[in-house]
């Protein structure tokens, strides 16, 4: 339930990266520190740790958003390249008010809305944490984030500060029992599921009247995770929720893939299973939201398909020819591709090894954003029982044939018809058309900079003309 961001979309792989930054904060025995707790359940190495062979928490992931990439900064105790000069009064007004010690702005993509709630203890044990139990890492970074205009004016962030963000400090929901209040501080504040699941407005600030109805991310879409029951987590159990969260699948109703597989296996699947049990009880207080988006459509039928239906062109059938074979064939590509795990009937493997597509949320719900990228990018997540992997097919398949395949697997197993072409494949896996204050910021900060000068030279002017004006 928190993605990060599309502002930042990936999995990563969690032994190489984590356990070796997390090490030192063991006890005798084997448990994490409370502040190397707290930075889990902040999915802190998720972002700050570049997977291709970074250093834990050494900075150097470009962090793809719609603005371009932001390049996550080294948060190890290194006095010259990381925040080893950092006081804790600093550090936590980065981190919950988004600005640096020398005042520089940071982009939301550091999701200090969210963590603005983190209570005062919490701020200190990371901050110790990251202080005495980090490893220093010397070492500059060798890409920076540079935006384009006017993303680059990092002092337009004031403005948005101003305007969207809250004040610093935590005060739990009222009417909540002590459990569903731990949940509602884990989900508000330290997992910053809203960050991903909440849609954005026009100027990319979250909409809180739909909080946590899910929300579409560049390429992927955070789905609804309000009680509603036709299109949320309404007819979960607490217990397929927590499944869902420790394990990254939940039989019968969806498994982790893109940016929520990063946080199960940097976050969610380290949590306490009373922390776990915590998020599962708040989300189901919080008002429900109807996201037509996320609902099986009206009218979902799943089709009997029988085996002669692959049959249809001279390919052989072998995963290896899909490179080379130019069919569009859904049930030709299905045949290849999927069948072998997923079953010819799309339910997969009796034990769930092999998830149901016929009840799985990506391949049910209206948008094929989730499926589409499924394909293309396959599962990659280390979890509570260890290592789930799904070939990616992207090398394999053109977005044409990514059109086919999604088609068919939707049409027979989902009930709905998307109607997906090349092009539409290509703008999904392109991140999806960007957001209005993407396309429109460049002339409406110029359209600011005319007024402004404009009130001051009226304001200038009007000056000029009363000491112009004669005395008496």
């Amino acid at each position: 339930m928190g993605y990060v961001r599309t502002a930042a979309l990936a999995a990563f792989a969690l032994p190489g990266l984590f356990a070796s930054g997390a090490m030192a904060a063991q006890d005798d025995t084997g448990q994490l520190s409370r502040g190397a707790y707290l930075a889990t359940a902040a999915d802190c190495a998720a972002c700050h740790t570049n997977p291709n062979g970074g250093a834990p928490f050494a900075g150097g992931y470009a962090i793809a958003s719609p603005m371009g990439n932001i390049v996550a900064t080294n948060i190890t105790p290194s006095k010259e390249y990381g925040i080893g000069s950092w006081s804790e009064e600093e550090f936590a007004r980065a981190i919950r008010e988004g600005v640096t010690p020398n005042g520089t702005h940071l982009y939301p993509a550091m999701p200090y809305p969210s963590y603005a709630k983190l209570t005062d203890e919490d701020v200190s044990a990371i901050y110790d944490y990251l202080m005495t139990e980090v490893e220093p890492v010397d070492a500059g970074l060798t890409e920076k984030t540079e935006l384009p205009f006017p993303f680059n004016v990092r002092a337009l962030m004031a403005g948005w500060n101003l305007l969207f963000t809250d004040a610093p400090g935590w005060t739990p929901p009222e009417g909540l029992d002590a459990s569903e209040e731990r949940g509602a501080y884990l989900v508000q504040a330290l997992e910053h599921c809203s960050t991903c699941h909440t849609p954005r407005g026009p100027l990319m600030n979250s909409q809180q009247s739909a909080f946590l109805g899910g929300a579409s991310l560049g390429s992927w879409r955070a789905p609804n995770i309000t009680p509603d029951a036709q299109t949320g987590i309404g007819d979960w159990s607490k217990d397929e929720i927590v499944t869902y969260l420790r394990d990254g699948h939940a039989p019968g109703r969806a498994s982790a893939a893109g940016p929520m597989a990063e946080a199960v296996e940097y976050s969610l699947s380290h949590l306490e299973g009373d922390d776990l049990g915590a998020i599962a009880a708040y989300l189901k207080t919080v008002p429900a939201v109807s996201t037509p988006e996320d609902g099986v459509a009206p009218d979902a039928q799943v089709h009997e398909v029988a085996l002669t239906s692959y049959e249809t062109t001279d390919w052989t059938g072998n995963p290896d020819d899909l490179a080379r074979h130019d069919t569009t064939e859904g049930a030709a590509l299905y045949n290849g591709a999927c069948a072998a795990c997923h079953g010819v009937d799309g339910k997969g493997a009796s034990d769930g090894h092999f998830p149901d597509l016929t009840t799985a949320a990506s391949v049910t719900g209206q948008d094929p954003s989730n499926l589409v990228m499924t394909i293309a990018e396959g599962i990659s997540r280390h979890d509570a029982n260890g290592y789930t992997v799904m070939p990616a097919f992207a090398d394999d398949l053109d977005n044409a044939q990514i059109a086919g395949l999604t088609n068919y697997v939707a049409a027979n197993f989902g009930g709905r018809e998307p109607g997906l072409d090349a092009d539409g494949v290509a703008q999904i896996r392109a991140g999806g058309s960007a957001p209005w204050l993407i396309q429109n910021a460049a002339w409406l900060t110029w359209v600011g900079i005319a007024a402004a000068l404009i009130i001051l030279l009226a304001v200038v002017a009007l000056i000029w003309r009363r000491k112009a004006q004669p005395a008496g």
